[in-house]
């Protein structure tokens, strides 16, 4: 049996009272020990949680059962390693930062459910839309994806306006990680004038759990915003590990890297971040280190990093 169960999900839908409903949320998640991020706002909720499978499923029970959410989709996984060191409930006045005169509660792009994805992507006429970060799209995505080398979302409509999509009759077909970003995305799309937008149901990870490996089409490992940091295609953790400078995930050959400093800097980050950061970073890793000769877990302690 798993030592940890995770679970990811989100649901659009307006919420007339976020706040009491972030309230309630923590008080669910410190009586039954779950650990991770929940995000609670007017236009719905996302999260990524762990903890047992039992008191996980109790708090999608609390959400449908008080709150009339109809919870899509959850995603479950297993980690050997705790995938979150605290709890997170924040209040957002949206589920994502993305500005801009549409409404994902009002419209937003078809859902394909993963075994129908293969045949969209696979369509020479359709343009395939990776809508992560550059750090997440770095080690994997769906083979002739478009991708947008963003630095965060919130430069998604930059790329759009920079017209690499210039046809707004072509197919557009868009994927993430868990799927809220493309509902926000595919929204934003479709107010500019896209007129055929879909998206993947559910995301890479639902796309991963549900389609044989021979019939697979992803390439590479998928990102995720917890400690495992990648999973494979079998949704086990994967090779890479983190920076903690920088948050990004690190190869072999990263690691390799005379810029790269255990909990300090890699590559990427070396010559962006200040010497103050450095020594700060050192520090942390010094004290986290000594935590663990005494046997105790550092309660700053993120990614998993090499040992």
């Amino acid at each position: 049996m798993p030592k940890y169960h995770v679970v990811s999900f989100y649901q659009i839908e307006k919420i007339l009272d976020h706040e009491r409903l972030g309230r309630d949320v923590t008080r669910y998640a410190t009586k039954n020990s779950l650990l991770g991020t929940f995000f609670s706002t007017p236009q719905g909720v996302n999260t990524t949680m762990s903890g047992s499978r039992e008191a996980l499923e109790g708090l999608i029970q609390l959400l449908e059962s008080k709150f009339n959410l109809s919870v899509f989709n959850p995603k479950w996984s297993a980690s050997e390693d705790r995938p979150f060191k605290r709890l997170r409930v924040r209040l957002k006045p949206r589920l994502l930062p993305l500005e801009g005169e549409f409404d994902p509660i009002l419209k937003r792009g078809k859902h394909l459910e993963a075994t129908e994805w293969n045949a969209l992507i696979s369509d020479p006429d359709t343009v395939v839309i990776d809508v992560r970060n550059d750090y997440e799209t770095d080690i994997g995505t769906f083979k002739n994806s478009i991708i947008p080398n963003m630095k965060d979302f919130t430069e998604f409509p930059r790329f759009i306006d920079k017209g690499t999509v210039k046809d707004k009759k072509k197919k557009i077909a868009m994927f993430c990680t868990g799927g809220i970003r493309c509902e926000i995305a595919s929204s934003f799309m479709i107010n500019r004038g896209f007129e055929e937008v879909y998206q993947l149901k559910g995301g890479v990870l639902n796309y991963l759990e549900n389609v044989d490996d021979d019939k697979n089409l992803w390439e590479g490992e998928c990102f995720v915003f917890d400690e495992r940091v990648s999973l494979d295609k079998s949704l086990n953790q994967g090779k890479y590990v983190q920076c903690f400078g920088c948050r990004r995930p690190l190869s072999e050959n990263d690691l390799k890297s005379e810029y790269y400093r255990k909990g300090v800097s890699c590559s990427y980050c070396y010559g962006v971040s200040s010497d103050s950061d450095k020594e700060r970073f050192a520090q942390r890793q010094k004290q986290i280190e000594l935590a663990e000769l005494r046997g105790h877990e550092h309660i700053g302690a993120r990614a998993k990093q090499k040992k």
